[in-house]
């Protein structure tokens, strides 16, 4: 553990060493074996939500690309942007030391492949900074 994330746990353990009415906390995690037993001991109430099934995954997907890659508010993807999307997106899955790809990681890309897609329509009008 580094010594950012002891100083993180024992502020946590400070601050929810006592029962208070005023303050709730919530934890989410898709690894709760990996959550110390000091935190585990002061969680209340535990809810698990399992991960969706593959046709769950499947309409997420088709959501996020239609909403981000096709919207009708804006230009939508080329095949090459896409394909770079995908690229990218297959990088960052085997760049992770569990090759899992979960939505956080999926929308930061999307993210980010959008912002670069809107920072070419920009320069292609002539008006953005090129640097």
């Amino acid at each position: 553990m580094s010594e950012a994330q002891r100083s993180a746990l024992n502020a946590l353990l400070f601050r929810t060493g006592d029962q208070s009415q005023d303050v709730v906390l919530v934890l989410a995690t898709y690894r709760p074996g990996d959550v110390d037993i000091a935190i585990a001991s002061r969680i209340d109430e535990v809810i698990e939500f399992p991960l969706s099934q593959e046709d769950e995954r499947y309409k997420l997907l088709k959501l996020y690309l239609n909403k981000y890659l096709c919207g009708e508010e804006e230009e939508g993807f080329s095949g090459r942007e896409i394909a770079k999307l995908m690229a990218s997106v297959h990088a960052a899955v085997y760049g992770r030391p569990d090759c899992v790809l979960d939505s956080n990681l999926f929308m930061e890309i999307v993210d980010y492949k959008v912002q670069e897609h809107h920072q070419r329509l920009k320069l292609a009008a002539g008006g953005g900074d090129p640097a």
